[in-house]
């Protein structure tokens, strides 16, 4: 074996030596989902994101704080040039012109529309219709105008639909969708997009392929070649980046970079999300957690810095309610549910529970998440001090959030405290979690939160397009939210790459790792 290897290297050695041109640049990445799909209307995870990302656009991007930037589109739409009406109801985007798509078909208006009827057709099993089903309908005057027509002023619009949102969908070709149901769609396997890497193979249940896009509208990509494993178990993915045999892991836990970060040319990349991680309460009635006051002393019990510090080896952030610090609409006068244990016990007596009327506890976590199984362990000794018994039951990932009709334990409330973490895209809009209207089946409502002064806000937050006056409503959203705990937050998640350190240009954007793509640089010489 050792001597057929040699054979192979020297090959290779003699076959660099001898070609008249510089070997192709390649780069060797791991994440650990495989796609169930590369079409991106039927994305489900994160790990799809950042693979749809290398090969499709979205009209609106943004940068690391969440600003929008221009990509399809030619310009965001606003109130000052024109792109939002004066009464909310109509937004143009104007699209980039010269942009083609992998098999060279021109991008057009018509690409555009034939996605969102994609999103709206009932046989598209989506995540998501949100900002999507706000449209009355969209028009494609000439080949590079989209006008939707909206049927209610929707401030989060630009930030929502075909941008980098909390549920991501990006433009696909019209000629390639054909108006028939997606599942069947020839995307699935072999997507063409306008992004800066083509998909040139798909080997299931091992690694995609991809190739340089040469003519991508924002500049030919700097590595010619792109190859990106599935690697699910983080032992696994440490072995690859100590060997050298991967250059990088995207999307990678707390727990794994800890590890990885003692790795030698190994370095850890993080940036700031639109994410909170945290203990979600049960506020219905007929649960104990639907007492605010029993809601109030467990916050106030609960120790936040230890669970950054001792479970996420401190890559989260601090956090005071559920928008980052980073983004524009977080208010830095709130201050985050204070960790004092004293004034828990009081609360907890008030509420009518004690040593002579002990409280227990159903706690909900993932079966399959390590930082789920550690948290769980934690709370557990730090509820007790209030003499709670936590009961732990770990669930499958297809029965944790499964939807209500098949028997989710989050979304059909059965549940009193359940570990939860939430990924946002771009705008701060978080209605479909605390709106009333939004519980399960609904929307995302988890914790079946209800409060008409939530409502107020949000709908401010909804209707207006003036950053100011949303910052204000968010200030309100995020002081409710830290007056009712319906989640008590613990910590604001980072995205976490470990890439090794001749490889540069790497720059996420507040939503997705491998937004700037087309920018990277590998400084090793080519084999």
């Amino acid at each position: 074996m050792r001597r057929a290897l040699a054979a192979i290297v020297l090959v290779a050695v003699a076959a660099c030596a001898q070609s008249s041109g510089p070997a192709p640049r390649a780069l060797r990445l791991a994440i650990s989902t495989e796609p169930h799909s590369m079409l991106s209307v039927l994305s489900q995870t994160i790990q799809e994101n950042e693979l749809m990302r290398l090969v499709y656009d979205p009209l609106i991007a943004c940068d690391r704080a969440g600003n929008p930037v221009p990509a399809l589109a030619a310009v965001v739409p606003a109130r000052a040039n024109g792109g939002i009406s004066r009464d909310g109801l109509t937004v143009t985007y104007h699209l980039r012109r010269g942009v083609r798509w992998h098999d060279g078909t021109p991008f057009t208006s018509a690409d555009v529309a034939a996605s969102f009827r994609a999103v709206m057709d009932p046989r598209s099993v989506v995540q998501s219709r949100h900002g999507y089903d706000d449209v009355a309908r969209a028009e494609t005057p000439d080949p590079y105008t989209v006008r939707f027509r909206l049927k209610r002023p929707f401030a989060p619009f630009v930030a929502t639909v075909f941008a980098e949102s909390d549920v991501p969908y990006y433009v696909a070709p019209a000629h390639l969708l054909r108006g028939g149901p997606l599942a069947q769609s020839s995307l699935n396997a072999a997507p063409v997009g306008t992004g800066p890497y083509r998909l040139v193979r798909w080997a299931r249940g091992d690694r995609l392929e991809l190739a340089a896009n040469e003519s991508y509208w924002n500049g030919k990509p700097s590595i010619d070649r792109i190859g990106v494993r599935f690697i699910a178990d983080e032992n696994t993915q440490l072995v690859g980046l100590r060997s050298g045999d991967i250059d990088g892991v995207i999307a990678m836990s707390a727990n794994a970079a800890a590890q990885a970060r003692t790795i030698p040319h190994v370095r850890i990349a993080t940036s700031p999300l639109n994410a909170y991680w945290g203990v979600m309460m049960n506020n219905q009635r007929g649960h104990a957690t639907g007492d605010v006051r029993v809601r109030r002393a467990l916050a106030e019990a609960i120790d936040g810095k230890s669970f950054r510090d001792n479970v996420t080896h401190g890559f989260y952030a601090p956090v005071i309610a559920d928008l980052p610090a980073v983004l524009w609409a977080a208010d830095p006068r709130l201050r985050p549910v204070p960790h004092d244990l004293a004034d828990a016990r009081r609360i907890l007596a008030s509420a009518g529970y004690g040593p002579a009327h002990p409280l227990a506890l159903d706690l909900a976590i993932l079966q399959s998440s390590q930082t789920h199984r550690v948290e769980a362990v934690a709370l557990q000794s730090q509820l007790a001090a209030l003499g709670i018994d936590v009961r732990v039951h770990a669930y499958l990932g297809n029965v944790f959030d499964a939807p209500p009709s098949q028997g989710g334990i989050l979304t059909r409330g059965r549940y009193d405290l359940a570990l939860y973490g939430w990924y946002a895209g771009m705008d701060p809009d978080d209605s479909g979690q605390f709106l009333c209207d939004q519980r399960p089946p609904n929307g995302y409502d988890h914790s079946f939160y209800c409060s008409a002064d939530m409502d107020a806000a949000q709908r401010d937050a909804l209707s207006s397009y003036d950053q100011l006056a949303r910052k204000r409503a968010y200030a309100r959203i995020e002081a409710l939210l830290l007056r009712d705990i319906p989640i008590h937050f613990l910590g604001s998640p980072v995205a976490i790459s470990a890439l090794r350190d001749d490889l540069g240009g790497f720059a996420p954007s507040l939503v997705t790792q491998t937004a700037n793509a087309q920018r990277w640089a590998l400084r090793r010489a080519a084999p």
